[in-house]
């Protein structure tokens, strides 16, 4: 199902059309998406989000993608945003549902959409660590991450160390013990989280080694195809990010084997005319003309 957005939003991006579209994943779960192509794009992108971030925050990088041939879907996971229950106290989605059935879904979306045409996905954050758990990896050319990296607490600065604390270790527990959901949006921490994936996120980011923790992998956390991934990876990690930084990047990395290759480019804001680009900045409007083209380049070398 598919219905136009609002022409105020193409009025914004005269060279682009936006369609907000429902995608349902195997289990039944709908999706909130949005498309974003021009006349006679060339290649199919999913754009996957980080976790707690909204679909519109990728919007406008979506567009410019997509004025420059890239077909672009950007998404909601389940239990976050539009793609919630009415029900959050009793939702009991799983993080890995995030690699196993809406990334898939979305691909399939995108396939059936452009059947022609080469699908590529751009992930950040954990849009990327869970490509490597999607069952249709053969549709897909190229991965392009930002930001993606194990979230090991102990790998951080202190002043976000204790930031994330206070979230996993505190907040959480007492929102879920409250309201039966992580309810992070109404204190402007991130958008809302169902607590079981909150709970699994945490587990995760006390090992060094993430989910490929010998604990999970295998286990509770499937083995996926990170040991052979079939297409190129290009990853782009900021210097200033306190997330993933010099430990974090290559602590997940290390697990993860391409056979057409997998390389690194470090963002340094000095480099850039900027005085941050943190673990989300790379979004930013201001970088259209300087990181996107980055991101296109690196897009455009695997089609």
């Amino acid at each position: 199902m598919s219905v136009s957005i609002p022409s105020t939003t193409r009025h914004q991006h005269p060279n682009t059309l936006a369609e907000k579209v429902s995608i349902q994943c195997a289990d039944g779960v709908n999706l909130a998406a949005i498309l974003c192509t021009s006349t006679q794009p060339h290649a199919a992108l999913m754009l996957s989000g980080g976790t707690g971030f909204k679909k519109e925050f990728y919007l406008p990088m979506a567009h410019f993608l997509a004025e420059h041939g890239f077909a672009t879907v950007v998404y909601d996971y389940r239990g976050t945003c539009e793609s919630a229950p009415n029900d959050m106290r009793n939702c009991d989605y799983s993080y890995l549902d995030y690699g196993q059935q809406d990334m898939p879904a979305v691909l399939n979306f995108l396939d059936d959409r452009f059947p022609a045409l080469p699908k590529l996905i751009f992930g950040h954050s954990v849009g990327g660590q869970k490509v490597g758990l999607m069952p249709n990896l053969h549709k897909v050319k190229g991965l392009v991450c930002y930001a993606t990296s194990v979230g090991y607490l102990p790998y951080m600065p202190w002043s976000y160390r204790l930031k994330s604390y206070y979230f996993f270790y505190l907040f959480a527990p007492i929102s879920i013990a409250l309201w039966g959901y992580v309810a992070a949006k109404r204190f402007k921490i991130m958008e809302d989280l169902p607590g079981r994936i909150v709970k699994q996120w945490r587990a995760w980011c006390a090992q060094p080694d993430h989910y490929f923790d010998p604990k999970f992998y295998g286990k509770s956390v499937p083995r996926g195809s990170y040991a052979q991934m079939p297409f190129p990876i290009h990853v782009f990690w900021a210097s200033d990010d306190p997330i993933s930084n010099t430990r974090s990047v290559p602590g997940f990395w290390k697990h993860v084997k391409s056979e057409a290759g997998l390389s690194f480019q470090v963002l340094r804001p000095e480099d850039w005319n900027a005085k941050k680009i943190d673990h989300y900045g790379l979004f930013r409007v201001q970088f259209k003309d300087s990181l996107w083209r980055e991101v296109l380049s690196a897009l455009q070398r695997m089609l």
